[in-house]
């Protein structure tokens, strides 16, 4: 990747905010950015990292994720924060935090933890980075004004930790060489960071020695493996004070035993049978499946044969699921991208149509039922569906691009462009929104009532873009 994308991705390289630790800016009160700063600060980091190969677009993922992080949020010091857990594509150990409550979760992490508590306690590690204001403190303390600018030294800050050159692009990026002397990090805010992030591990009903446990073993692996340690050792450096001190906390806590959810066995095995070579994976829940006929198994065996071309074999670890009486809806949701990947878009939605009344509020099943729909070239019906979705989820970007793939089927362009405009737009793609406004403006066809609204969104979307150019 070139240029500033470049930069954004070493956001994943190096996998933290708080790489190696931070300086030791005092306690949490003397904040110097305010939180809507915070805010715009990690939007400007966000807008380009969605457009990144890594930046991993998987809904059933996705929700696994916001669910387990509205769970860890609630029982943070800011539970009326929002907070956006996001996966990122890379099989290293690690998650990181951006400002304004943005956090990203590596598959490798999810793939390799043992147990749901162990994965809840670096989330929670990562939430206490947010609560506690420590990226907003680093920052701060340089005392440069400008959104832009600022967002481009959080990236310097995060890419330091990585290597000296690409460090040095990121620097100069954020016209702040100044402050490559002021990047000698302590671990005052890992320590932090422990602390708080094991009290919100326990507040949220997960077992406290996740968090140590996940920690040790990392720790372990680091002494055997001085060379390739995990990533997140890269980033996150352990001590034996620090583990000394998790230890301690954990021993002074109740002892609780926290059951895995059904939801991480699966997200789990998806993510394991996504990795790799498609027909190794195959093979590996082949095994798997046969020396240990979980149900997390067979799921993984069904995804990596969906993902291998192998449909006969995916129904038949299906079925497996279904004669131990599996009930989950990330497994009606792989169903039904069975249906879909066969080309059999009637059957997906027969299915769907059965599962969502029970399952409601699990947006995965809607997403699938209007691809379903499109594909079977049922476009009206996709709109008046999408349309009754929105009133539950009206700021869902991914509702927005369907309306405007049924709008485009029906050769009703002006309005495909404005509802592609409104899914750019609530991904602060105010750019990409613009271009799509004067597009359906352009298009012509459409009524008074719609060019009003066209005209209208468009006045406000360039005062949005002004207002922030004046702020940068």
């Amino acid at each position: 990747m070139k240029t500033l994308a470049t930069t954004l991705l070493l956001v994943f390289g190096i996998q933290s905010s708080l790489a190696a630790g931070l300086p030791d800016l005092g306690d949490s009160s003397r904040v110097a950015l305010s939180e809507s700063q915070e805010d715009q600060i990690g939007r400007e980091i966000m807008r380009q990292v969605r457009d990144d190969a890594d930046y991993l677009d998987d809904p059933v993922l996705e929700n696994y994720l916001a669910n387990l992080g509205d769970k860890l949020a609630g029982a943070s010091p800011e539970p009326g924060r929002r907070y956006e857990f996001f996966p990122v594509r890379d099989p290293s150990i690690n998650a990181f935090a951006l400002p304004g409550g943005y956090i990203g979760v590596h598959t490798g992490l999810i793939s390799a933890a043992r147990n749901e508590s162990e994965l809840a306690g670096v989330l929670a590690h990562e939430t206490a980075h947010v609560t506690q204001h420590h990226i907003a403190r680093m920052v701060g303390a340089q005392k440069i004004s400008g959104i832009a600018t600022l967002a481009a030294l959080a990236i310097a800050i995060l890419a330091a930790r990585s290597n000296s050159q690409a460090s040095e692009a990121a620097i100069a990026t954020a016209q702040a060489m100044n402050i490559q002397s002021q990047l000698d990090f302590t671990r005052e805010h890992e320590r932090e960071a422990d602390r708080t992030g094991l009290q919100i591990l326990n507040d949220a009903g997960f077992a406290p020695q996740g968090m140590a446990t996940f920690f040790e073993r990392l720790q372990s692996q680091g002494r055997l493996y001085e060379n390739n340690a995990p990533a997140y050792l890269r980033t996150h450096p352990l001590t034996f004070q620090r583990i000394a001190d998790m230890q301690n906390r954990v021993a002074q806590m109740p002892y609780r035993q926290h059951v895995d959810s059904v939801e991480f066995l699966l997200v789990r095995a998806r993510i394991q049978a996504n990795e790799g070579e498609a027909a190794d994976a195959l093979r590996r829940f082949e095994s798997l499946a046969q020396s240990n006929p979980e149900p997390a198994n067979w799921y993984g065996l069904a995804r990596a044969a969906v993902r291998a071309g192998k449909p006969d074999r995916a129904h038949a670890a299906l079925a497996k699921l279904d004669a131990g009486k599996a009930i989950s809806p990330v497994i009606l949701a792989l169903k039904a991208e069975l249906a879909l990947s066969e080309r059999q878009p009637s059957q997906a939605i027969d299915l769907l149509a059965r599962a969502m009344p029970a399952y409601a509020s699990y947006r995965p099943l809607a997403y699938l039922y209007a691809h379903a729909l499109l594909a079977a070239g049922k476009p009206r019906e996709t709109l008046i569906f999408v349309g009754e979705q929105r009133r539950t989820w009206f700021a869902d970007a991914r509702l927005y691009a369907l309306l405007a793939e049924a709008h485009q089927a029906l050769g009703e362009l002006t309005q495909s462009h404005l509802a592609q405009a409104e899914s750019y737009a609530l991904q602060d793609r105010q750019t990409a929104a613009i271009e799509q406004l004067q597009l359906a403006q352009k298009t012509g066809g459409a009524d008074f009532y719609t060019l009003s609204i066209i005209d209208a969104r468009l006045r406000e979307m360039k005062q949005r873009q002004q207002a922030a150019k004046a702020e940068k």
